[in-house]
Order: C-alpha cells, then structure tokens, then sequence
C-alpha cells in the first residue's frame, strides 16, 4: 500500500507538465473573411486603374499654338505613339507647323515658312483618380523650310532643326482609356538659322527659346 501511495505522488506533477507542453489547437480558418481581405487590398491597389488606365498603349491627337522656330505666333498639331506603365511612360511624336509668310518693309518681298519634326521623349506620371500630370523630358529634330515669295524664279531652301524640350501635361481622363489633354512645352534649339531673300538683308532668324501650348484627346489601348 505504501509503495503504490509513493507512485500516485510522484505521478502528481507530471499531468500539469504534459498540459503546458501540449500544442495549442490551430484557430479555425474562416475562407470568407480571408477572401474579403484579399478584395479589399486589390482594391486598394487598383484605386487608380478604377479611374484610369495606368498600362498599355497610348495615341495622342493634338493641336497646338507658340513661339517655335519662327517669330510670331504660329499654329500646328501632331501626332505621338507611346507605352503607359503605372508611373513611367515613352512617347514618339511627329509635329508640323502651318506655313507662316513674313515679309520685308513694304510687303512685297519676303518668304512662306514651314517647320516638321520627330521626337522622342519620356515622362515620370503623377497624379490620382482622373487626373495624372505627365512630367517629361526630351529631344526633336526635323526641318525648316523656307520659300521666297514676291520675286520670280523662287526657290526653296531646307534647314536642319533640332531642339531639346522639357513638357508638363495634364490629362483629365472622362474614361478610364480616354482623357483630354492640355499641354505646354518650353524648348531650346540646338541649331540657328537665318533666311534672306535674294540680295537683301536677312528675313528671319530663328528663336533662341520657344514655348507651345496645347489640346488634345488620348487614348489607352487596349
């Protein structure tokens, strides 16, 4: 009897160890509520892609009015092919001016003025919701010409242009893949040219500094 008393005592503090080395039960998985959380932080992923588009391929129309190249004020539109990914975008864009006449003293002699370009730039993309602000940086070049107006036998003479730019956009986008564009660019030429008509004096020179603003429609494919 008393050596089976002895075993029960020594028996006695086993048990509470066996229960504090025991694993705790794993809390049941609730699949709903994972699910739903999964939802809520795509959704807030997607905020902007809720909006607007923030990939894919983007083809812009647009006019535009400025200082460019010639003096005076001067009118044109473009064209320009890009690749949109969330806050980086590359644009190729082709521009031309319409022609521009100037004259010298009495409006009898002078010349009609033309300006195409091709550019590539690229830009860094802020903005939220409908609104994103394009903030590039690039570089163009093209040709100038000029044609003689007033005199007989004119000819044509065509000039090398090139220029570095800097542009700030900002597009209103009225559907995720389509927004209004309102653009403005300040640019620098690289080269200077000057006209001049026969034997007179010269007719025009280029701008050492330019500036350009502009509308246009944009839209995201696909």
């Amino acid at each position: 009897m008393f050596v089976l008393s002895s075993l029960v005592v020594a028996m006695l503090p086993i048990a509470p160890s066996l229960l504090v080395m025991a694993p705790e039960s794993a809390p049941a998985r609730d699949p709903q509520a994972e699910e739903q959380a999964e939802e809520q932080a795509e959704h807030d992923r997607d905020d902007d892609e809720d909006q607007r588009r923030t990939k894919g391929f983007v083809v812009r129309g647009y006019g535009r009015t400025g200082t460019v190249g010639l003096p005076g004020l001067g009118f044109g539109g473009g064209v320009s092919v890009g690749y949109l990914r969330k806050r980086f975008r590359v644009d190729l864009m082709g521009s031309g001016q319409l022609n521009r006449t100037h004259w010298y003293p009495g409006n009898q002699v002078g010349g009609d003025f033309a300006l195409w370009r091709a550019g590539l730039r690229a830009c860094v993309v802020f903005g939220s919701g409908k609104v994103s602000t394009p903030l590039c940086g690039g570089a163009d070049t093209g040709m100038l010409t000029a044609t003689g107006t007033g005199i007989d036998s004119a000819r044509t003479e065509r000039r090398p242009w090139s220029s570095v730019f800097a542009d700030i956009d900002l597009v209103w986008h009225v559907r995720p893949q389509i927004g209004l564009v309102t653009t403005s660019r300040w640019l620098v030429p690289l080269l200077r040219q000057q006209f001049y008509v026969g034997e007179r004096g010269t007719l025009v020179t280029t701008q050492p500094f330019g500036i350009e603003i502009g509308l246009g429609l944009e839209i995201i494919l696909p």
